[in-house]
């Protein structure tokens, strides 16, 4: 058994040379940004600027912050994350060690996270923003998976109740279901959010 498996494997190295994710997805990823109002001048890590809406071109095997600064308003950032992508196991499953070790030289197996980065300079788009780094000035030992969920709005499972509040904001109403305590955004998808033992186990 072990002799065919290694069989297959080198056989579909030799098929597959070329990594499946640098073929499919590329070294570079587009990352849409768009702004409320538009109009807004936002400049990358990478020392280029757009004006939104529009589009960065980014390397997907590290991180990009975006910066962006819009007259009478404090200036906003994001940062965005790289991370192994699904098409890199793929790869060594159709293409084998060569075509794993393509797509890690190229950086065409990570991907970049968020995927699409909108700016809010009204006057609540502030107002969230600055309940976020609020919360995460007052909590610098948040984890930084925590942190980086909080930042872009957004849940993670072992958030607490505080947590998700400072990254969603206060929910329409909280309902205790027996063994969950929820959380329940009327206005959003997700709409419920369950806490056990006072984590968030899962969103639905």
């Amino acid at each position: 058994m072990k002799k065919l498996f290694l069989f297959l494997l080198l056989a579909s190295s030799a098929i597959y040379p070329t990594g499946c994710a640098t073929i499919i997805t590329g070294k570079y990823q587009n990352i849409p940004v768009t702004s409320e109002p538009p109009g807004v001048k936002v400049r990358s890590s990478t020392g280029e600027y757009i004006t939104t809406p529009g589009s960065f071109n980014l390397v997907r095997n590290q991180d990009h912050t975006l910066l962006a600064e819009y007259p009478g308003s404090e200036s906003q950032q994001v940062q965005l994350k790289h991370g192994l992508q699904g098409w890199f196991w793929g790869n060594i499953l159709l293409g084998g060690i060569i075509g794993g070790v393509v797509d890690l030289a190229s950086g065409s197996c990570d991907k970049l996270l968020p995927k699409k980065v909108h700016f809010d300079f009204t006057k609540a788009g502030q107002a969230i923003a600055s309940r976020r780094n609020s919360y995460l000035d007052e909590h610098p030992d948040t984890k930084e998976e925590i942190a980086f969920a909080i930042m872009h709005g957004i849940s993670a499972k072992g958030m607490t109740k505080q947590e998700l509040t400072a990254s969603l904001g206060e929910p329409t109403r909280i309902e205790d279901s027996g063994n969950y305590e929820d959380f329940i955004y009327e206005n959003q998808e997700p709409s419920t959010y369950y806490f056990k033992n006072g984590l968030l186990a899962e969103a639905k």
